[in-house]
């Protein structure tokens, strides 16, 4: 990772450093299919929005099922006249905890559909209307109920996948809490898929792109508990679930880093799964490409269910 100085410290870290953090956090600033940063964000929305659209539309959809009380605690089925027992796959959206929705983010549902897979896109509150913490426990109570979910339907296989904070998210429910309130159900996960995932938050805190007037809510107290990388995962020592590590080339530094540090935390922990560093992508067009067939992770997705 880059440095540390100010992870958990009082101390503010320097200007130089902040700034250098501000770019490392900032995908954008390092796409090579684009001339500017705005070129490829508004790419990615136009996109993202345009083929879940599409998908909406196509596909059999049961939309807006709650899995809590607040507005937001929500999800969409694609793919809901397939059998009650179709493997399930779920996506949980990026976007700096701060932006997009369930509604742009259903662009990897139709090849999974397609293929038998009932596919779940989930929504959940944005901060600064909660705290990053509070998030976290939101998306427990989502992965609490879509397991009880897949229970009652007799599934046998879920894949939950995530982007960016969405990956960040995945990591941080699997926590020895979650894994014990959900009990049996845990083997009802097979693989995890954590793609151009943020998980280490010390350096990112102090950034102005990503947590202005610190709208996630951290501090010296939380910081290290909401980090993946700073979490105790043997309590999944032995379970059957695989974590998929995907990082794209063009990503920066400090993502590739991460990503290499998670799989090999995990490792240490004995859990199985793997690393791939896919070339030529971004950090946009590394998930932008789940909506084709013959995309490496589309493929994965697919073949591991076959390989059941």
């Amino acid at each position: 990772m880059m440095e540390a100085a100010a992870a958990g410290s009082v101390s503010a870290p320097s200007a130089e450093l902040v700034e250098r953090w501000e770019k490392e956090y900032s995908p954008s600033e390092w796409t090579k299919r684009f001339r500017t940063a705005g070129e490829v964000i508004d790419h990615h929305v136009k996109f993202v929005t345009e083929v879940s659209n599409r998908n909406r539309k196509e596909l059999k959809c049961d939309l807006d099922v709650e899995y809590g009380s607040e507005d937001s605690e929500k999800f969409d089925i694609y793919g809901d006249n397939l059998p009650d027992d179709a493997p399930l796959f779920v996506y949980i959206h990026g976007g700096y905890w701060q932006m997009l929705s369930k509604k742009e983010s259903a662009y990897c549902a139709k090849p999974l559909v397609e293929r038998g897979f009932r596919v779940i896109i989930l929504d959940y509150e944005l901060c600064p209307k909660v705290t990053l913490a509070e998030l976290v426990s939101q998306i427990k109570c989502a992965g609490e109920y879509i397991l009880n979910y897949a229970e009652e339907n007799r599934v046998r296989h879920v894949s939950i996948a995530g982007h960016s904070a969405g990956a960040h998210l995945i990591a941080a429910m699997l926590d020895r809490q979650f894994v014990a309130t959900v009990g049996d159900e845990i083997r009802l996960v097979k693989h995890v898929y954590l793609i151009s995932g943020v998980f280490k938050l010390d350096e990112l805190r102090h950034t102005q792109s990503v947590n202005a007037k610190n709208l996630l809510g951290l501090n010296d107290a939380n910081v290290r508990g909401l980090s993946p990388l700073e979490m105790d995962y043997g309590h999944m020592r032995g379970l059957s679930v695989q974590v998929h590590v995907s990082v794209a080339e063009n990503d920066s530094t400090v993502f590739k880093q991460m990503a290499k540090d998670m799989h090999e935390h995990l490792e240490r922990f004995g859990v199985q799964g793997s690393l791939h560093v896919l070339p030529e992508l971004d950090h946009f067009d590394i998930v932008e490409k789940l909506a084709e067939k013959d995309y490496l992770i589309t493929k994965a997705i697919l073949d591991s269910f076959s390989e059941q």
